[in-house]
């Protein structure tokens, strides 16, 4: 079978897919041998990406969104087709953080926290690195904007959080390590952490935790991140 798909393979440029699939799977109709009738590659060899296009995969196979998620199951179905309640693409659907602000915790173990968490972001679910660091963000969940990224943004959807905060901490996710550097208390009394970090691909840049203790809610007494840019941030007094 595999013989035969390499013949086919130099055709495939002047082919269309759908044709490319028609013959392969006359191909495999007509072979003969220990492997008749199978689809794919065979042990022990590695398939080519054209071979790989030519296996027709039976979507039947696959259940719809709408009878695999518990949410969308008992659902009613709706004037377009559709019985996706959209709970399950929701971010925010997601149990608690495991990682998150404690009393017993010093400024450096809430930096070692954000970062650890974002080392591993997707573990144990998708983004979870990002909702361990909107835990230990101060504001989190407020109204008011903040400067927690440097510029002024809002800090009230999670959903809004989760894209800024993969875009402006690239560098955190997947990281490879950090260090840090010193821990300092500022002018207005807030706590100066700076933080090596060392990206996926290990290339090093500089950055500073600005740390508070918060006074009220669920993590009063905690230490909890009011902002977090980059080493050169300019006016770093003024946010």
């Amino acid at each position: 079978t595999m013989a035969s798909l390499a013949r086919v393979t130099p055709l495939l440029p002047s082919l269309s897919r759908a044709h490319a699939r028609r013959r392969a799977s006359t191909i495999r109709a007509s072979s003969s041998g220990p492997n008749e009738g199978q689809s794919g590659y065979l042990p022990g060899t590695m398939a080519s990406a054209e071979e790989i296009l030519m296996q027709v995969i039976d979507r039947r196979e696959f259940k719809p969104t709408s009878e695999e998620c518990p949410f969308c199951r008992e659902a009613r179905v709706k004037e377009n087709g559709s019985k996706c309640l959209g709970i399950c693409r929701n971010p925010q659907n997601v149990p608690g953080p495991l990682v998150y602000p404690h009393a017993m915790q010093t400024w450096e173990d809430a930096v070692d926290c954000i970062l650890w968490a974002m080392r591993d972001i997707s573990t144990p679910r998708t983004d979870h690195g990002v909702q361990v660091m909107w835990e230990y963000a101060v504001e989190h969940g407020n109204m008011e904007r903040s400067r927690f990224f440097g510029f002024s943004s809002d800090m009230y959807h999670f959903d809004h959080f989760i894209g800024k905060a993969l875009n402006t901490y690239d560098a955190f996710v997947r990281n490879t390590g950090h260090e840090i550097t010193q821990v300092s208390t500022m002018e207005d009394g807030r706590t100066r952490v700076d933080v090596r970090v060392k990206d996926r691909v290990g290339e090093e840049t500089e950055w500073i935790f600005i740390m508070v203790r918060r006074t009220f809610g669920k993590y009063e007494g905690c230490i909890q991140a009011h902002r977090i840019v980059r080493a050169d941030f300019p006016h770093l007094g003024d946010i």
